[in-house]
């Protein structure tokens, strides 16, 4: 028997009606699995929608999931709810509606994009100056303006993303992390979410003690919330320790395969969104420093991974850094902490949109990307982890003794398959041969000279003859 629970997302808020597909029916019977992986719980979101965010943190033995309406932890070692948080905007009634409704998606941004163009050129007419004399006295002043200062970047102006818009609640990221919520002193677990309307929650977990952990429940409490400037799109989450790394999976840590987090110098929260990355300090969540990303070129974050780098030299020395896709196909990482741009690199095609949507990122700095529905590429960003074969395939060995009576049947057919398999032998002994002579320099040295000789005795035995 798997045990089901259903999560009612929307916490019984009036107003808001599923118009999409129904959730599907769980057996009640017992089911029998083949080996293998086999499912132990079920968790239903209610209303039944794709599931866009999940986190799993296997010591604390909790996951977390959320939809396009809001967000859950779930305590699969007593099988029961820990928290459960609505993100729906009273007007996103778009993500109710179900996937069938795009069309009214479209239309509405259309519309949106139409009303700024408007209010743009308002703007400019308001700001037109008739008087052409005055016209020539502003630009003269500001071009003496201009002489006399430094002119920074070019940046592009971007605006502030509407609250109206369609899935503000969606849930880009879930992210857990012990760190530091109520005081420098007191590290606690907490589960950090983002959402698609540039929102970030924090919830501080109170986990009973390991003898207790079977019968005490999980609970979970509000902590932080952060509202970004331009509302745009929550892509990530990380926790820097105090040597300003990211925090370590922890099973790696419980398993001694990776170092335990430094916990006495002060976190860092590094939020990345679509257009910038922005770096908090702990517990005041204050901003400290951002790296600029659409205002600069103009590019959006789709896809973003934490990466060491170690050394091909040393084996002891590594560096980590934030490696992010963006919508133009394009590599970029970032160093950590202090979030500078290290490198860029093109990788897909801009019109690649399932590969792009499609793209993870391992711990390692290498990639996968979808090249179609069945295939996938495989890319590395680091000098010691390169994609490359390492391994041998031998070809098995055909005894005569087995095949004897076949070998018989079939004489004329194995003679030409000998003689074919020994010209090919030749053939490939000959352009190894031949790759080694030229790629020898004595040998070409030599060849040149002899080439050389022999055309001098050549012209002298002619000189002889022509004489005699």
């Amino acid at each position: 028997m798997v045990e089901a629970k259903v999560v009612d997302l929307l916490q019984g808020q009036e107003g808001f009606r599923w118009k999409g597909h129904t959730q599907l029916d769980v057996r009640e019977e017992p089911v029998q699995f083949t080996p293998g992986f086999q499912p132990f719980a079920l968790v239903q979101c209610q209303p039944p929608a794709v599931v866009t965010a999940l986190s799993l943190h296997s010591e604390w033995k909790l996951v977390a999931f959320g939809t396009s309406h809001g967000f859950g932890v779930y305590d699969y070692q007593q099988k029961n709810n820990v928290l459960i948080k609505c993100t729906l905007n009273p007007s996103d009634q778009l993500a109710l509606e179900g996937p069938l409704s795009r069309v009214k998606s479209i239309k509405k941004s259309l519309r949106q994009s139409f009303r700024r163009i408007r209010r743009s050129r308002v703007s400019l007419r308001k700001h037109h100056v008739n008087n052409p004399s005055k016209l020539q006295e502003a630009n003269a002043r500001l071009e003496a303006e201009l002489a006399e200062m430094e002119l920074a970047p070019v940046q592009r102006k971007i605006e502030a993303r509407s609250s109206d818009d369609s899935f503000t609640g969606l849930v880009r990221t879930l992210y857990f992390a012990d760190t530091f919520l109520s005081d420098s002193s007191h590290n606690t677990p907490s589960l950090w979410a983002g959402t698609n309307g540039g929102c970030v929650f924090a919830y501080m977990l109170r986990l009973p003690a390991a003898e207790q952990r079977a019968n005490e429940p999980v609970t979970a409490h509000p902590s932080k919330e952060i509202q970004l400037m331009h509302r745009a799109p929550v892509v990530g989450v990380v926790v820097l320790d105090g040597h300003g790394a990211p925090l370590p999976e922890p099973l790696e840590v419980a398993h001694d395969l990776a170092r335990s987090p430094e916990m006495h110098g002060s976190h860092h929260l590094v939020v990345v969104s679509e257009e910038q990355f922005k770096v908090f300090t702990l517990p005041k969540v204050s901003s400290k420093m951002k790296l600029k990303l659409t205002a600069v070129d103009g590019s959006r974050v789709r896809r973003v991974g934490v990466a060491w780098f170690g050394s091909n030299r040393n084996e002891d020395y590594s560096e980590s850094g934030l490696v992010f896709l963006t919508n133009q196909g394009d590599v970029h990482v970032v160093s950590l902490p202090h979030v500078k741009m290290q490198v860029q690199y093109p990788c897909i095609r801009r019109e690649d949109v399932s590969g792009i949507a499609s793209c993870v990122f391992t711990k390692h700095g290498q990639g996968f990307y979808l090249i179609s529905p069945s295939e996938f590429e495989r890319f590395s960003l680091s000098t010691r982890f390169l994609v490359e074969p390492r391994c041998l395939v031998e070809a098995p060995h055909h005894l005569g003794t087995s095949n004897q009576h076949r070998a018989e049947h079939d004489g004329s057919t194995s003679a030409h398959r000998t003689a074919q398999h020994s010209e090919n032998t030749e053939s490939a002994a000959r352009c190894v041969m031949e790759h080694a002579l030229l790629n020898d320099e004595k040998v070409l040295q030599e060849i040149q000279k002899s080439l050389e000789g022999d055309q001098t005795s050549f012209l002298e035995n002619n000189v002889k003859n022509a004489v005699a």
